[in-house]
């Protein structure tokens, strides 16, 4: 059993670190591990990563994730690196399976407070006998990196949900709809030409809509758009004598609720 630990090395060659370049790049090391983390399960709250046994000169120190774990985990972690290491220098877009787009992201980020010509220094514990094996990564690469991954998705296909806003004097007009499955609201974007379809979306505030077009989806922030609407849908209304003979293939349902009340009591929960 141990810790997940992995050593950064800051400016190395030189010495110190200016106190306004070391502050934001812990914090983008710490939303670099966070999201790591998460790849494998585990907690991302912030405070859990700590930082110990820091050297002078270029500013060495230890980052370490307290909580202990199996051997295995140690092993998949440290993959995870020398994937991410690997990445940033063949400039490839084949991604380690078990990294999310969040999480290349983030670690392309730690270019941001790099000089031109400077590199950080990550050093990967040996899970058996605890040797530092030091890799380092230039700005050069991690911007490469993050231009060769393609991080949007384009695709045919259609939101469900709930009506949520309308803003009908936006260039281009887009309304937005509160998805059914993930609560989400989902900017869908329409041509004025469609304005009489979108108006009828709004005719009843609770009625169940589907909209259809070409959908962007945001791998880092796993967030949708639609981006050009063509098919606007409501769903057919039904009389309480409908949802009665629906419910009625297993009335333990609705419980001591009426079909209308449990209908009701849902859309007020969705909302």
């Amino acid at each position: 059993m141990a810790t997940l630990k992995i050593k950064f090395k800051l400016n190395p060659g030189r010495e110190g670190i200016p106190l306004g370049k070391l502050s934001k790049q812990t914090e983008n090391i710490e939303l670099f591990l966070r999201s790591l983390i998460a790849d494998f399960g585990f907690s991302d709250s912030a405070g859990l990563w700590l930082a110990s046994n820091f050297k002078n000169g270029s500013v060495i120190s230890t980052a370490e994730y307290p909580l202990i774990v199996g051997s295995d985990v140690v092993f998949e972690f440290n993959n995870g690196l020398y994937d991410l290491i690997n990445l940033s220098i063949q400039k490839t877009a084949d991604l380690p399976h078990q990294l999310s787009y969040k999480t290349i992201e983030r670690f392309s980020k730690l270019r941001e407070q790099l000089d031109a010509d400077e590199k950080i220094g990550i050093g990967i514990f040996d899970a058996e006998t605890s040797k530092v094996d030091w890799n380092y990564v230039n700005r050069k690469d991690l911007e490469e990196m993050a231009q060769a991954i393609d991080t949007e998705l384009t695709y045919s296909g259609s939101i469900m949900g709930y009506t949520y806003e309308w803003n009908k004097g936006a260039v281009p007009p887009y309304i937005y709809i509160r998805e059914l499955v993930t609560d989400d609201l989902v900017k869908c974007i329409y041509k004025d030409d469609d304005y009489d379809n979108v108006s009828k979306l709004f005719q009843k505030r609770d009625s169940l809509v589907t909209v259809t077009g070409i959908i962007k989806l945001n791998r880092i922030t796993e967030k949708h758009e639609l981006t050009m609407a063509n098919q606007f849908e409501t769903a057919p209304d039904f009389s309480d004598n409908d949802y009665q003979k629906f419910f009625g293939c297993d009335p333990s349902i609705t419980g001591d609720l009426t079909a209308a009340e449990f209908i009701a009591k849902r859309r007020q929960d969705d909302n």
